[in-house]
């Protein structure tokens, strides 16, 4: 019997096959687990230290540039949370994402720099961005969530016109029906310019690591960093609670959830907003990174690239939304030398991703139409493939209890 036991426990299988063999519900609650977690977010904080050893001892030039698109990677990897809240949480279809992440930006930047003549500080900023944000996706969610699929799709897309247009409008009174609203010097967003000197985020003296005014691009990435940290966190909370069952029900089937007492409107409300305020924050940082908030920075192309981000690394998956960043934000840089080819080749690797693994990289939750609803975005769980999980895992069990005990073991029965 003890040799039974020994010999089971010397043919275990491997880490890195156990973990492929767990699917992607198995692989997302070994990837979120604190202790991952944990050492992944202190592995990922090292990397303006090593890049700044590769420049002190080996004369690496690139070592800013490097650490300028890790820290473009933090802030898309938070972005990317954000739309995943939104769409891969309580599958709504959100085509004007960016506009709230221009919005955090362009409210950080109207009140920290000479454009209204305001240099909040920075907590003081951080309180006008949520406010500004929040309502303006209040404003928006209050009609907008009573439709549903392709309508939510289409009018979140016209908001997102609309506030790019806007912005552009925006460095001259507005003018209604030969009626002009407001002195002839209001210049609001700087229009087809932006707003510049924006300062930068200006930190206490006693704040760890950094001491004073943040203004190196290893700050802005702790950061960012730290902020995609705290989203990571929030949305783990989030998952287990109450409102993340409510918002996984709504996004497997809403008439269901409602019939089953959810308050669907109220929940989807908050998952809209919850989203638009994450976004509104990473466009703070990025408008303080930067120093300017700039309308090109916010066009509807950008919902495009956050949209790919999600869906490349999965659906409803916290760290295919980090990994989906990290690749669509590296990529391109790694194929530079390809010059126009590179997007070729990128695109390549998205079609055949899309072939091969139409739920993503590490996601369970499938853009496909579900035939009974007659949908073209329905969100769903391959329930076919959890249950080929659940069967492999259970064959695998047996097999180990039979290789330690020497007993046949009868399959459970289905009924």
């Amino acid at each position: 019997m003890t040799s039974h036991i020994e010999q089971a426990a010397g043919e275990r299988t491997p880490l890195a096959r156990r973990l492929w063999q767990a699917g992607g519900y198995g692989r997302n609650r070994l990837l979120t687990s604190p202790q991952f977690l944990a050492v992944f977010f202190l592995l990922a904080a090292t990397v303006p230290l090593v890049t700044q050893y590769f420049v002190d001892n080996y004369s690496w030039t690139g070592g800013e540039y490097w650490l300028r698109i890790a820290t473009t990677c933090a802030m898309y990897a938070g972005l990317a949370l954000a739309l995943n809240l939104a769409v891969g949480y309580s599958g709504l279809l959100n085509l004007g994402f960016i506009a709230f992440f221009g919005i955090g930006s362009y409210a950080y930047a109207l009140v920290a720099s000479d454009q209204l003549h305001l240099h909040l500080p920075l907590w003081s900023a951080v309180a006008v961005v949520l406010v500004v944000t929040a309502f303006f996706a209040l404003v928006v969610a209050a009609p907008a969530l009573r439709l549903r699929g392709d309508y939510l799709a289409i009018v979140t897309l016209a908001f997102g016109l609309i506030m790019s247009q806007l912005v552009l409008d925006l460095d001259r009174p507005p003018t209604l029906f030969g009626h002009r609203f407001g002195p002839a010097s209001l210049n609001l967003t700087g229009g087809t310019e932006g707003i510049h000197l924006v300062d930068p985020f200006r930190l206490p003296d006693s704040f760890p690591v950094v001491h004073g005014t943040a203004l190196q691009t290893r700050t802005y990435y702790w950061v960012a960093l730290g902020m995609t940290a705290f989203f990571v966190f929030c949305m783990l909370r989030w998952r287990h609670s109450r409102t993340g069952r409510a918002w996984l029900a709504i996004r497997e089937d809403e008439l269901a959830a409602r019939v089953m007492g959810v308050n669907t409107y109220l929940y989807r409300l908050l998952a809209f907003t919850a989203s638009a305020v994450m976004a509104g924050l990473v466009g703070m940082v990025n408008a303080a990174y930067l120093h300017n908030a700039f309308p090109g920075n916010y066009d509807v192309q950008q919902t495009v690239l956050i949209f790919i981000m999600v869906i490349l690394g999965g659906l409803a998956s916290i760290p295919g939304a980090i990994v989906g960043a990290a690749v669509v934000t590296i990529l391109p840089f790694a194929l530079q030398q390809l010059v126009f080819y590179k997007y070729v080749v990128f695109s390549l690797v998205l079609i055949v991703l899309m072939i091969f693994r139409p739920q993503g990289l590490l996601g369970t939750v499938s853009m496909r139409p579900r035939l009974v609803m007659g949908g073209t975005t329905e969100l769903f769980t391959d329930q076919a493939e959890a249950e080929a999980e659940a069967a492999a895992a259970s064959t695998a069990t047996r097999a180990e209890v039979e290789a330690a005990s020497g007993a046949i073991v009868d399959a459970p029965s289905r009924e």
